[in-house]
């Protein structure tokens, strides 16, 4: 088919006015052939051939298009380019040209370079020289290529299409997919935008007591109670309004009017509004059931920490004898901080000896023993620890064992009781001894007291009557001096065999205090003591109870007779007033009393000497004694060189009838 166009306004005659005027502006250059300097590099496949059909110029493109290279020296003819069958039709096309033809537009197929055949498209006008034709020229568009372009396309898009398709698909069954996950998941899942639910699943809608539909465009804060007084109220509200990544516990009221515990973790999606962002992630879980399992363990733990902090020492060792806890009965036991217990073992605690041993605790339980006992009566950094030790297993949630369940028992009590008890049986024992001994000495003195009178009266009768030599007056003297001092030794033997007698009345210290040192005569003067007296000016009146007085200066007396060494001492009495009392001053040159026993020697049954040397009557009775006519006694001591005591009495007139009692 050729298309002859000779009209300007036709659209090809408008492409041949185009290729016309490219023409004569290249032709009016001053260069040699400017057509070809400028069709050369040009991606339009341009030609032209002479009036006898030989091709004398193709672009570059149309060469790398067609089977036949043109050269400038051996140009060919444009049949060979053209398959044979369209040879007529281009030939009648040429002529048409060549005779004056405005411009041709011709369907030919030509011989391509790898000798496939192609489709093309020839639009041709006459080559002017001038006003003159001297051949024709045109351009030649490859119809092969568009197909195959089209095709191409058709096949991409075809591509394009299935591989859209299948992500589709699959981004399609992802969404459903995510729609059944969430729907099934136990935690409510929502999505805010600007404070209002605008997606939840269907557990969201459960807990809060909705339907979905319902809950979709409802603001966040109905769900919420307004009088809530969960310390995380605050924070739950900013998270929501702002977006920020955090958690926080809440309660929510339901559409049926009860409450629900929830906790709320809120994150920020895409986007934002201002300086808030656009959409809120929101999941919501369901923690009512573990409140309300919290609130039982913080009771149970409660209980079990009263129970663990009873009046009963407790503590738990690790498989490593080491304590991993103690309770407030255990560091009041031992005077310490739990700190200062923490990671030590037994044997730096309570003097531990079994560690290591076959008697350990630990072995013992770890062999199938259930309870293991063990007694403690050691001294512990410095302390005197008494008691009893219980140790049972410690059975982790497996049941195995790991560690022991210590408890003491205190003992020292219960030792001291047992130790009084056998002093007091002691004690009693010995009041029994001085009960006989006293009775012996009273019955003793009164036979010896008759005896006694009679050897007074016939050596007074003979001092009166005889007339005897100067020696010998001397002599009945001296016998008469002794039978009165054997009389008052009778008689003081007599009256200390007598009850204590709690009746005040006054009486002469001094005079009390000769008849003591005459009792302790024979004694101090075993004991090599040397008495040194040093009373008051005058006579002492104190009003009080005699014996016990009495019996007070006795055991003081004789228990610096008794702190002397071998080589003897001296035993000072001093006596002094002062405005309203009486100071009694008994020092010795003895062993003295060492600084840890000074604090005890009051304390009943409390005694440094033998069982065989005890007396029985001790400083607490003396203690009590002076404490009861409302005096005090005082203790000074130095070891090696002696004790001094010092008693403070009210003098006559200032005890009451009803003190001094025992």
């Amino acid at each position: 088919m050729i298309v002859v166009t000779t009209a300007l306004g036709n659209n090809h005659g408008e492409n041949s006015q185009v290729i016309r005027k490219e023409q004569r502006n290249l032709e009016q250059q001053p260069k040699a052939n400017p057509f070809k300097r400028a069709a050369g590099p040009s991606f339009d496949r341009f030609f032209r051939l002479s009036e006898a059909g030989q091709v004398v110029f193709v672009a570059p493109t149309s060469l790398r298009l067609l089977r036949q290279a043109h050269h400038q020296n051996s140009p060919c003819f444009y049949l060979g380019c053209i398959v044979c069958n369209d040879h007529e039709l281009a030939e009648q096309s040429f002529r048409l040209l060549l005779a004056g033809g405005h411009s041709v537009e011709v369907m030919l197929r030509l011989i391509g370079r790898d000798g496939a055949l192609i489709q093309a498209q020839i639009h041709a006008t006459p080559w002017y020289d001038g006003a003159k034709i001297i051949g024709v020229q045109g351009c030649i568009r490859n119809l092969s290529e568009r197909k195959r372009a089209k095709n191409s396309f058709e096949r991409s898009s075809a591509r394009h299409h299935r591989q859209i398709r299948k992500p589709y698909k699959e981004k399609h069954q992802d969404v459903q997919d995510l729609e059944r996950l969430l729907n099934s998941t136990a935690a409510g899942i929502g999505i805010l935008c600007q404070g209002e639910i605008r997606y939840c699943n269907t557990q969201m809608a459960q807990l809060a007591g909705y339907t979905v539909p319902e809950l979709l465009s409802m603001h966040w804060s109905r769900l919420m109670v307004a009088d809530s007084a969960a310390p995380d109220m605050n924070e739950i509200r900013d998270s929501l309004e702002s977006g920020l990544l955090r958690s926080a516990e809440c309660r929510w009221r339901r559409k049926d009017g009860t409450f629900v515990d929830v906790l709320c973790h809120t994150a920020p999606l895409t986007g934002t509004v201002g300086s808030q962002p656009l959409e809120i992630a929101l999941t919501v879980l369901d923690i009512t059931a573990s409140k309300q399992m919290e609130h039982k363990l913080q009771a149970a733990n409660k209980e079990l920490d009263q129970i663990f902090n009873a009046a009963v020492p407790l503590c738990l060792l690790s498989l490593e004898c080491r304590i991993l806890k103690v309770n407030q009965a255990f560091c009041n036991f031992f005077s310490c901080d739990p700190e200062a217990v923490l990671g030590r073992t037994g044997q730096e605690v309570w003097g531990c000896t079994a560690c290591g041993s076959e008697k350990c605790s630990l072995k013992q339980l770890q062999s199938g023993a259930c309870v293991i006992s063990q007694e403690v009566d050691q001294m512990v950094q410095g302390r005197s620890l008494v008691c009893t030790i219980h140790a049972v297993p410690y059975v982790d949630v497996t049941g195995r064992l790991s560690g022991l369940v210590i408890t003491l028992r205190d003992g020292y009590t219960q030792k001291k009781i047992s130790a009084d008890l056998l002093k007091t049986q002691g004690q009693l024992i010995h009041a029994e001894k001085l009960s006989a001994i006293g009775s012996l000495a009273a019955s003793i003195a009164h036979e010896f007291n008759n005896p006694l009178c009679g050897v007074h009266s016939v050596m007074e009768r003979i001092a009166r009557k005889s007339v005897l030599a100067s020696g010998d007056q001397k002599l009945v003297e001296l016998a008469l001096e002794q039978c009165d001092r054997m009389k008052r030794l009778v008689k003081n033997l007599q009256q200390f065999n007598l009850p204590f007698s709690d009746v005040k009345s006054e009486f002469d210290l001094h005079r009390v205090l000769d008849s003591v040192l005459l009792l302790l005569h024979k004694y101090l003067q075993t004991r090599k003591a040397t008495v040194l007296k040093k009373y008051a000016a005058g006579g002492v009146l104190l009003t009080g109870a005699e014996n016990q007085i009495k019996q007070v200066l006795l055991n003081l007396i004789k228990n610096s007779g008794e702190s002397l060494t071998e080589m003897g001492g001296e035993i000072r009495i001093q006596t002094s007033q002062e405005a309203h009392s009486l100071h009694i001053v008994i020092a010795d040159t003895g062993a003295g009393i060492s600084e840890e026993h000074l604090p005890y020697i009051f304390e009943p049954f409390f005694t440094t000497k033998s069982t065989v040397k005890e007396s029985g009557l001790g400083l607490s009775v003396s203690y009590g004694i002076i404490k009861s006519h409302q005096g005090e006694i005082l203790v000074e001591s130095t070891l090696g060189k002696g004790t001094t005591f010092t008693v403070i009495l009210p003098l006559a007139g200032s005890v009451t009838k009803d003190e001094g009692r025992e």
